[in-house]
């Protein structure tokens, strides 16, 4: 039972890792700083918690009650520490305000808050393996091999826990619902074993030593044992972490840096630890000499990470051609899940059993030569994790960023080759130190060859390749593209990549996936500065959330902004930056700019600056952490950071992503900027533009900015040249964008969806579709305003050619008809004839295209698609009294012919002012078809009482 219950220990322990980050990333932001600060705090809590009872657990006379109380304690704080983190988060604010500019002082108040709500728990999750250990020497039985069984459980448990965490709880519970209900766990966890602990016949007798208020005296024989092991552990301790650190950097760069591949990597490290202690504790091992089996499991370790260095180009291929086998499904999903799953323990797995083997091995080694077990194992653990909090540190801060993945790699090898040398010529052992020689020249070799092709393949986005079958090998790419710029840092991998055949063609990357680029994305780069700019083209004061090439940055350096604050907190990505220099207007170096790196979210929160406009483009939504920059909260920070008419621009992006995500960004979005406009930047990416109040938008307003040179000239390099053809990119406005997304549930930081959405949309590689259903530029060209059908109808072939040729647009209906009339050069009125769908750059001298009834419709569903036809020619009473009458036929289907003829008649009567009939024509037509995404969304533009009126077409 009490192995249960610590089993359960270690479930609940990881759980509360993963959600207590979680909270203080939200507080702290999600830097790698701060983000190794709390992970920090967390293992010296951990740390000081062993050090702290295994002193003194030996003296207790029920061990067991003591952790029965201390699971409880832990439970209770859980419990409570919603609100704790609340009342800790507004004193945050308030101390850390004076200090948002200096990210030493910062990061020094990071810690003394991660202190202040870690340190308590953690210290009594520390004394729990201790207490078990004094308990367990009180029973009959070899206690030292019992210790190292509850350790293995222990981990297992952990894995359990990293896994529930990670892939269920907090996406069906949130965060806080899962915090509470781990911490009743643990109350139950705690009264069992107090309720264990007093029942006299299950409580184990004393044997081998008295009771004694004082703790035996430790001969020297155990003093140096216990040295020699609490080195040993700290070793291991410091690689074990180092080469976590270094495979979910390296299996982020092979699967994507979502969520869900930093859990799949954490479940095989603790996994390995799990199975190694679980192994070397049973009876097996028990005839066998510690050192020696200690001595085998460093040597192995070393040298299976040696072989993943020279074996990194063919795991990678290896690993495409598994992939390649996986249905884009829902359940290839899941096996590409247990793909990764699989790849992680061979890479990680394996030398984290090997090494998470030698504390549960030192555990029984000191417990053959001691009374005091609990003190022993205390020590170790205490070492064991200091090591861990050690390895975190040099491996993430200066192995990484000095000598690159690769190398860092081959320094906890050589590290490892090194101990396991120094043991063998301490015992004159000429095998093992011909051994131990062996793999350090063999792990030496690995890290010092391989030359730039390591590079190319870790940089290749290898996990954005989607291929029925295995094409060019990725070693390849070194014949087509040349890297700039590869810098691995304790945050992310980040290179600049230029195309052979064209070195004006830059490509940022960052972990492999493509983030910016000097052609590709110039549409969007541009106009996420020059869109919230032609709207208020005053602006004095402008933030910037991610830098990236800095070409957004650079674009608004063209307007009279007198201050651009931009925040990014990957500094690699600004050393990149200095490559685009020619296209972002030199922003690193400008006066104007002030480069913050500090994470976007905790500058906001702290500093009282109001800004005119705020611009986000962060990276991809399944990246792991941006999910926090899409939160209702974050949008409550930003809107308080919002001058009185100030706007924020937000990008997203529909490719890899389904309607759900999209609608609830959007849903999101609104709830906190209910006057928002949709506009589309081309390849599938869309802005936000949003405000607390109305703002005037339309083409005299743009004007401004085209009087300007050098917004001017970029506008046109993407083939925008005045105002109207800027309005072209617009797909809903404020009259309508508010409608769009109707009821549904909202990205919260306590709920965060999206960070479980999205890698799944990502992987299944399809687009969102449904919200150019809404495009004001098609579909919805009836209730456009006046202005913008007649500024967008006075476009030509040759600009709508400028505008959407070189950055195309994601509305497959607008593709179609700029094919045809760019095809032809003149409207062709037969080939407009196969088109069922309007498009507002349709002159009047084509007739608009029909649905044509089919020989098997009813008469209801016939007379409804002749109003229909009449409407679509602007016969405007003689359609609406045929669709009328058809509505009150009782046999109409609802068919999408019948959603797209009735919507079309309640748009009409929009236009032409007629809300009442409309809403008439909408309830009836509603009453056929409730799940009508077209009624809906009508239903709902008609139904917000503050809703501007519609404009009557001209």
């Amino acid at each position: 039972m009490v192995v249960f219950l610590f089993f359960c220990s270690g479930a609940t322990a990881l759980v509360y890792e993963v959600i207590w980050s979680k909270y203080l990333s939200l507080m702290f932001g999600s830097t790698v700083y701060a983000q190794t600060t709390v992970l920090a705090v967390f293992m010296g809590g951990l740390a000081l918690g062993n050090r702290i009872f295994g002193g003194r657990s030996d003296l207790l006379k029920k061990p067991l009650a003591t952790y029965g109380y201390i699971e409880i304690a832990i439970g209770l704080y859980a419990f409570l520490f919603t609100w704790i983190y609340g009342a800790a988060d507004a004193l945050f604010v308030t101390l850390g305000s004076p200090f948002v500019h200096d990210r030493y002082v910062l990061l020094l108040l990071k810690g003394f808050f991660s202190i202040l709500l870690l340190l308590g728990p953690t210290v009594l999750m520390g004394g729990t393996l201790p207490l078990i250990a004094a308990w367990l020497q009180k029973s009959p039985g070899d206690a030292g091999r019992k210790s190292a069984r509850f350790y293995a459980v222990n981990s297992l448990g952990a894995v359990f826990g990293a896994f529930m965490a990670g892939f269920i709880l907090v996406q069906w519970m949130g965060l806080q619902s899962t915090l509470e209900m781990t911490a009743l766990i643990n109350v139950l966890i705690g009264a069992c074993a107090i309720v264990i602990a007093r029942n006299k016949s299950d409580f184990p007798a004393m044997v081998g030593v008295a009771e004694t208020s004082h703790q035996p005296a430790i001969t020297p024989e155990q003093k140096q044992l216990l040295l020699r092991g609490s080195c040993l552990v700290a070793v291991t301790g410091a690689v074990s972490m180092g080469l976590e650190i270094l495979s979910a950097r390296s299996l982020s760069l092979l699967f994507g840096a979502s969520l869900q591949a930093f859990a799949v990597v954490l479940i095989a490290f603790i996994l390995g630890i799990g199975i190694g202690s679980a192994v070397v504790s049973s009876t097996r091992f028990k005839s066998l000499k510690t050192e020696n089996l200690v001595f085998a499991a460093l040597l192995l370790a070393a040298f299976w990470i040696g072989l993943f260095i020279f074996n990194i180009e063919p795991l990678f291929e290896f690993y495409r051609h598994l992939k390649s086998g996986l249905a884009p499904s829902n359940m290839g999903y899941r096996y590409q899940q247990v793909l990764t799953a699989l790849v992680s323990i061979v890479v990680l797995g394996i030398p984290a059993a090997l090494l998470g083997s030698v504390l549960p091995l030192w555990i029984r080694n000191v417990a053959q030569n001691t009374f005091t077990l609990g003190n022993h194992v205390g020590r170790l653990l205490t070492w064991n994790t200091c090591g861990a909090v050690v390895g975190v540190l040099v491996t993430g801060f200066v192995l990484m960023p000095l000598v690159g993945l690769r190398a860092a790699y081959a320094c906890l090898a050589i590290l490892l080759g090194v101990v396991a040398f120094a043991m063998a010529f301490q015992k004159f052992s000429f095998a093992k130190v011909l051994a131990a020689g062996a793999v350090l020249i063999f792990s030496a070799i690995a890290g010092s060859t391989g030359g730039d092709h390591w590079q190319y393949i870790m940089s290749s986005g290898v996990f954005r390749i989607r291929e029925m079958e295995v094409g060019t090998p990725i070693r390849e790419r070194m014949k087509y593209t040349r890297l700039l710029f590869y810098e691995d840092a304790p945050d992310a991998t980040v290179s600049v990549e230029a195309m052979v055949a064209n070195t004006n063609n830059l490509n940022l990357r960052i972990n492999g996936k493509p983030d910016a680029s000097s052609e590709g994305d110039l549409s969007t780069q541009y106009l996420l500065a020059h869109i919230p700019m032609a709207v208020k083209p005053d602006s004095k004061d402008v933030f910037v959330l991610g830098f990236g090439s800095g070409m957004t940055a650079g674009a608004l350096l063209s307007h009279p902004v007198e201050n651009i604050v931009v925040a990014e907190n990957c500094a690699p990505v600004l050393r990149a930056g200095k490559f685009f220099e020619r296209w972002n207007n030199g922003i690193l170096t400008n006066s104007r700019a002030k480069i913050r790196q500090e994470d976007a979210r905790t500058i906001l929160k702290l500093s009282p600056q109001k800004y005119d406009a705020i611009i986000c483009e962060p990276s991809n939504p399944w990246t792991a952490g941006v999910g926090s920059i899409f939160t209702k909260e974050f949008y409550n920070i930003a809107a308080s950071r919002l001058k009185d008419d100030g706007v924020i621009c937000q990008w997203f992006h529909v490719y890899e992503m389904h309607d759900g995500i999209v609608f609830l960004v959007l849903r999101t979005f609104g709830s906190v900027f209910p006057f928002y406009e949709i506009w589309e930047t081309g390849q599938g990416d869309i802005l936000m533009l949003g405000a607390l109040k109305p703002f005037k938008s339309d083409a005299s307003v743009y004007g401004k900015i085209f009087e300007r040179e050098a917004p001017r000239t970029q506008l046109a390099a993407i083939g925008i040249h005045n105002p109207e053809s800027l309005w072209a990119r617009q797909m809903a406005s404020q009259e309508t964008a508010f409608a769009i997304p109707g009821n549904g549930p909202v990205q919260t930081d306590l709920f965060p969806i999206l960070e479980y959405e999205a890698p799944k949309a990502f992987y299944l590689g399809k687009s969102s579709t449904r919200l150019f259903t809404f495009d004001e530029r098609t579909w919805q060209t009836d209730i456009a305003s006046a202005g913008k059908t007649k500024a967008l109808k006075s476009l030509d072939i040759d600009q709508l050619d400028q505008i959407f040729a070189g950055h195309a647009s994601a509305n497959a209906e607008l593709v179609r008809f700029l094919k045809w009339y760019s095809q032809t050069g003149r409207w062709e009125t037969n080939a407009w004839k196969e088109a069922s769908f309007p498009v507002i750059f349709r002159p009047a001298n084509v007739p608009a295209p029909q649905l044509v009834p089919g020989n098997n419709e009813s008469i209801g569903m016939q007379t409804l698609l002749e109003g229909n036809a009449l409407l679509l020619n602007n016969q405007i009473s003689a359609g609406l009294e045929k669709v009328e009458a058809a509505l009150q036929s009782s046999r109409l289907e609802p068919n999408s012919g019948f959603e797209h003829a009735t919507a079309n008649a309640v748009r009409k009567c929009l236009a032409n002012k007629q809300l009442e009939r409309a809403q008439a024509l909408l309830q009836k037509a509603l009453d056929t078809h409730p799940t009508s995404d077209q009624l809906n969304y009508l239903f709902r533009l008609i139904g917000k009482p503050e809703a501007p009126e519609i404009a009557a077409r001209e």
